[in-house]
């Protein structure tokens, strides 16, 4: 059994598509060009709580000269401070920042980068006070729209989750810890927390004392685990040694473990539709301080919840598929069951990726036509020959394809004669790779 170690990445906040002109002709006025932003509303702890970064996306295209974005703060006054990069250029309340240097750019000649502004809280605000920023993004000869932020400030107790990050290579067998690691956000101490845990089909988490585990939708696993010590704010907690995950024999491609930390009196009810147990289990999972105060959260250390992310993980499975055969005569209407099965033991799962957790080709026989639509199918013809068969697309409306069960749909043939070659269910191609067996993977259908 190996044990994996977890890098850790930087999760994007928010992505901005930039709309492009088509080329010009090479003697035409490129124009002005194009530019753009976006800030989102934030939320601020009490004034004892670590200050916020608010991350303005400021793009363009190539042909925009001195993208630059004009942003005013006078609409805080009373409820936070506002701080820029060295590179802004401020006057009074308002503070002009050019495209940063590390900004971006993409296959299409559009710039995109990020410009942090740290907001914090003035002594006095109360729960509920509220502000705006104000911001038009420009460039020369482009005059942007006046938009406009709300800040907000929420008092008491609270918690953001600090994980992200991906595990390459993962196989059956490998045991995992997944980081478990939060900062105390509020300007109140948290005096109890609750930890949600999601474990996608093939994760196995270990047993502990104060964790709960049920069942949730798409065979997940879910936990839910309470830690009672009281947590200061600005300080960062984590598990030492992370929560213990074995990759069982049912795991296989891209998963994400998703955990959601919240104080207990303000974490809401319990997940619906899942019936919480104990496990036995000799341990208890343990919070423990890390590190110095936490005095601004970054970009990337704003929310409740935060990811494991598994990449492509390795494991065996096999999906069959299962033809018919039929007896009828010219006129005849019969009626054949065709679909995949999955032989497992992994269990493809497209609640990462939302791809099709299974999917088949079915081709009726020559001499032989559809009189139905195949639930959860869809038709297709060859426009340059009419007479060639149609086939059909037909995806299971599952998430995931435990291993074990079959897919399989009705197909309602009319002999209309004279029989040919034979229909065939086919993989046309496997999620998440093609299986370990790819001779089963075309079965015929027989009519005759």
């Amino acid at each position: 059994m190996r044990r994996l170690r977890v890098s850790v990445g930087a999760a994007a906040l928010a992505t901005l598509g930039v709309v492009m002109a088509l080329p010009a002709p090479a003697t035409a006025d490129p124009g002005p060009g194009w530019v753009g932003g976006w800030l989102g509303d934030t939320t601020l702890g009490g004034p004892a709580a670590p200050a916020r970064t608010a991350a303005f996306s400021l793009s363009s295209d190539a042909d925009a000269v001195h993208p630059r974005v004009r942003i005013d703060v006078s609409g805080l006054a009373g409820v936070a401070t506002a701080t820029f990069p060295a590179g802004c250029d401020r006057a009074g309340a308002v503070a002009t920042c050019p495209m940063p240097a590390d900004a971006t750019t993409d296959e299409f000649g559009g710039v995109t980068g990020t410009v942090p502004i740290v907001l914090r809280t003035v002594a006095g605000a109360v729960d509920g006070a509220a502000g705006t920023i104000d911001w038009a993004t420009l460039a020369d000869g482009v005059d942007g729209e006046a938009q406009q932020a709300a800040v907000t400030v929420r008092t008491g107790p609270d918690a953001v989750d600090l994980v992200d990050a991906y595990v390459e290579g993962a196989g059956t067998g490998d045991r995992l810890a997944v980081p478990v690691t939060l900062v105390s956000a509020g300007d109140q101490p948290v005096t109890g927390l609750r930890a949600t845990f999601r474990f996608p089909v093939g994760l196995e988490p270990a047993a502990f004392r104060n964790c709960r585990y049920g069942t949730g939708g798409q065979l997940s696993t879910l936990v839910v685990c309470h830690f009672g010590r009281e947590l200061t704010p600005g300080v960062r907690y984590q598990v030492p040694g992370g929560f213990p995950t074995t990759v069982g024999p049912a795991a296989i491609g891209d998963k994400r473990i998703v955990q959601t930390v919240a104080p207990e009196a303000t974490a809401g009810p319990l997940p619906e539709g899942v019936v919480l147990r104990r496990r036995p289990a000799d341990a208890a999972l343990r919070l423990r301080p890390v590190g110095g105060t936490v005095d601004v959260l970054g970009p990337d250390q704003q929310y409740a919840s935060g990811q494991l992310y598994l990449r492509a993980v390795r494991g065996a499975f096999d999906v069959v598929a299962l033809g018919a055969r039929a007896a009828g005569a010219t006129g005849d209407t019969v009626r054949v069951r065709v679909g995949l099965r999955n032989d497992g033991p992994g269990v493809p799962d497209g609640t990462v990726s939302g791809g099709d957790a299974a999917h088949f080709t079915f081709t009726p026989p020559a001499g032989t036509v559809v009189t139905n639509a195949p639930e959860h199918c869809s038709g297709s013809g060859d426009e340059e020959d009419p007479g060639a068969p149609i086939a059909w697309f037909c995806t299971l409306p599952d998430a995931v394809f435990p291993a074990g069960d079959a897919f399989l749909v009705d197909v309602d043939l009319r002999i209309d004669g004279p029989l040919g070659a034979p229909g065939s269910v086919a993989v046309p191609y496997s999620y998440p790779r093609p299986d370990d067996d790819p001779t089963n993977d075309t079965a015929p259908v027989v009519i005759g």
